[in-house]
Order: structure tokens, then C-alpha cells, then sequence
């Protein structure tokens, strides 16, 4: 997904220049004032976020980048399965698992068949045109940012959905779909990873990071269904990360963002110019394995990574929200905070993101960030006990 933030921050930069407005740059931008955080209610945030993400929904089930009742709205599923996660993980009632079901049903009714070079499992990206609340239209976009990361998002969706809401016959009812969608991470893994998508070659650690959540998914998927070879096989994938993982991702402080396939003899690192001054993707995807459970934020590695990385980063207080991909809030650093029990950061951080998105929610706001913020509120109020 790290191609994803790059061209989606050009189209925001390019509006700018259309509108005759300039992009702040890193070096000038104003230093915030240093400001007394009150405490944060965790659980009337976590409210009003899940509010917003609901409101996300379309009529047909799916849920949008960004919401409006006309125009065009794009259906990212990467992005729409996290958002169903989040909200799973916050209500547990009938009523939203209904309305997860809902968005589960319309990714299944939109993965891609085999024809042609498609690879069947995968899923485009959608533009829906709404008016006046009603969907007009929905048309593939023919494209996906990748097939790893989406594919391991709806699995880990599966699974949580299953679990919180006591049905496994959904899981069942479309066991032949959810092969299809596990295949489509084995067609792209090579020397026990995966790349992004079969048109780029590059293994990327974000990406990665998700697939091991989505196979452990998968794991208890195919023990829930009855299907011991999906078990097995996703088990193995999955015992493969824990124990190669730290040895060729980790070095000194620091995990590499991107990998390349070098012929037949294995894989190199390709971030020879990391700096952990640029935030995306050098600096910013550090915090993806402790996300995604691969390391442990008790892990010495991992204390080491997030030091270096708050260090060089002020992200409690949006310091990055300047220019090119850090146009966007990054909810993502707040779980990773909230991971790590660094709670003085992370109220830091809710501080600013309720004084910069509320109350108009208005884009560079979309449901990703939306939904990493509610779930580091979940687990900030899972902390408290």
C-alpha cells in the first residue's frame, strides 16, 4: 500500500497548484505552541469517530473513502475492510454486525473471476456516483493499489466478524471464495513474502506486516470451517514470519521498508537511502510490524525502532502534517503508540487530531485514518480495564 499514499498525495498537490495555492513545505512550516493535553474521554472520542465511520456507508454495503451524498465517491476495499474492522472491534451489537455482513456480502459479489492476466480473488477499486444519497452508478475502476495487502484485510475482516458476532456460517456459506482470496496472497509470495501486486515486484514491509495478520486469519478460518488443509497451510505462511522475519527485515534500529527479488539466489534490501528524516515511507512504516502483532512492543527491537522513530519525529503533535504524504493525519501512529503504552503521546495526538479534524471532517480526512483512530482509542480504553 505504499505506492496508495504517494499518488493520492500528487492529486492532492495538483489540486493546490489548480487552486493557486501553495504546499507548506517541512522546513518553514510554524512550530505549534506547546499546550496544557486535558485527559481525553476515550469513549466519547471512540463514539464519534464510529459515528463518522458509519455515516461512510453506502446503500449497497460498501464503504467509502470519503462520503458524499453527490458526486463521485471512491470504494478503496483496502481501506473499507480496515474501516469494517475498526467498527467490528467497536460494536458487537446485532445491529452493526448486520450492516458489516452487508459490506462483506458486496466484497464478495466484486471479486474478480480468472480472465485473462486477472488473478481471481483480487479486487478493483470502485467509483460509485451518488445523488441526493442514491447511488447512480458503480463502475470498476479496473485497477488495485495491490493484492496482498487487500486480500490480507479481508481475511483478518472474516475472521474478526466471525468471532465478535457468533457467525461462522457466513464463513462457511462462502468457503470457496475465501480459497480464492487466500490464493491470491500465495500468488504473489516468494521466498516465504509477498509482493505488492504481479505488476510490481517490490516486497514491500507495510504490505507484508498485513499479510501475516491476514494469515493468521486465515489459520483460524480454516480450523473454524473444517478446513485443515487452508489450516496448515496458512499456519505454515504464518510460522514462516515469526521465524524469519526479525532476521531479514531488522537492521541497526530499524526495519527495511522494501525489498527486491534478486533473481533465483533470494531477496536484497532496497532502501539504500533511508533516512529517518523522511517520513513516508522510511520513517512512518516502522511502526507496521508492532501494528500488525508481528513484534512485540515489549520486544527490545521494537523499543529501539519506536525511540528512534519518536525522535526524530514529533508525530503526537502532527508535525508531519506539512507537505506530500504527510497531508494526512496518520491515525496509524496513534495505535502503534497506543501499542507501544505510550499514553502521554497519544493523548498528545488526540489533542491535535480533534483540534484539526473536528468539527468539519473534512478531506485529507478519509475512513483509514478514521478507523486507526478509533482503534487506538479501543485500545487505549482496553488499557484502562
Amino acid at each position: 500500500m505504499q505506492q496508495f499514499l504517494q499518488k493520492l498525495t500528487a492529486a492532492f498537490l495538483s489540486l493546490l497548484t489548480v487552486l493557486g495555492l501553495a504546499a507548506p513545505q517541512r522546513p518553514v512550516a510554524p512550530e505549534l505552541e506547546p499546550v496544557d493535553i486535558p485527559q481525553p474521554d476515550y469513549a466519547a472520542l471512540a463514539a464519534e469517530e464510529a459515528d463518522w465511520l458509519w455515516k461512510q456507508q453506502l446503500p449497497n454495503g460498501a464503504i467509502a473513502f470519503y462520503y458524499r451524498d453527490n458526486g463521485e465517491v471512491t470504494v478503496n476495499p483496502y481501506f473499507s475492510a480496515f474501516a469494517a474492522i475498526a467498527l467490528t472491534a467497536y460494536d458487537g451489537s446485532p445491529k452493526a454486525g448486520e450492516r458489516i455482513k452487508r459490506f462483506i456480502e458486496w466484497y464478495f459479489a466484486h471479486l474478480n473471476t480468472k480472465s485473462g492476466n486477472i488473478i481471481p480473488g483480487t479486487i478493483y477499486d470502485y467509483t460509485v456516483t451518488m445523488q441526493n444519497g442514491e447511488i447512480v452508478s458503480e463502475e470498476s475502476t479496473g485497477k488495485y493499489d495491490s493484492t496482498d495487502s487487500y486480500s490480507a484485510f479481508f481475511l483478518r475482516l472474516l475472521w474478526d466478524y466471525a468471532e465478535r458476532y457468533g457467525d461462522v456460517s457466513l464463513l462457511k456459506e462462502h468457503a470457496d471464495e475465501i480459497r480464492t482470496v487466500l490464493n491470491v496472497i500465495y500468488a504473489t509470495r516468494v521466498f516465504g513474502y509477498t509482493f505488492a501486486k504481479p505488476s510490481d515486484l517490490h516486497l514491500y514491509l507495510m504490505d507484508n506486516c498485513e499479510v501475516y495478520a491476514g494469515v493468521c486469519a486465515a489459520e483460524k478460518i480454516g480450523e473454524a470451517i473444517g478446513d485443515t488443509d487452508m489450516q496448515k497451510k496458512a499456519a505454515k505462511a504464518a510460522d514462516y514470519y515469526r521465524a524469519h522475519f526479525m532476521k531479514d527485515w531488522y537492521r541497526d534500529g530499524r526495519f527495511t521498508y522494501q525489498k527486491v527479488i534478486f533473481g533465483p539466489f533470494g531477496l536484497i534490501d532496497y532502501d539504500p537511502l533511508f533516512s529517518w528524516d523522511n517520513f513516508y515511507p522510511d520513517a512512518a512504516a516502522q511502526v507496521y510490524p508492532v501494528l500488525w502483532d508481528l513484534v512485540s512492543p515489549d520486544s527490545a527491537q521494537a523499543k529501539l525502532v519506536y525511540e528512534n522513530f519518536c525522535s526524530s519525529w514529533k508525530w503526537e503533535s502532527m508535525e508531519y502534517v506539512r507537505s506530500g504524504a504527510e497531508v494526512f493525519y496518520w491515525g496509524a501512529l496513534a495505535l502503534a503508540g497506543a501499542k507501544m503504552g505510550d499514553t502521554e503521546r497519544v493523548n498528545t495526538y488526540l489533542y491535535y487530531y480533534g483540534q484539526r479534524v473536528n468539527p468539519g471532517r473534512e478531506y485529507p480526512l478519509y475512513c483509514f485514518d478514521s478507523a486507526m483512530v478509533l482503534m487506538a482509542l479501543i485500545t487505549m480504553m482496553n488499557a484502562q480495564g
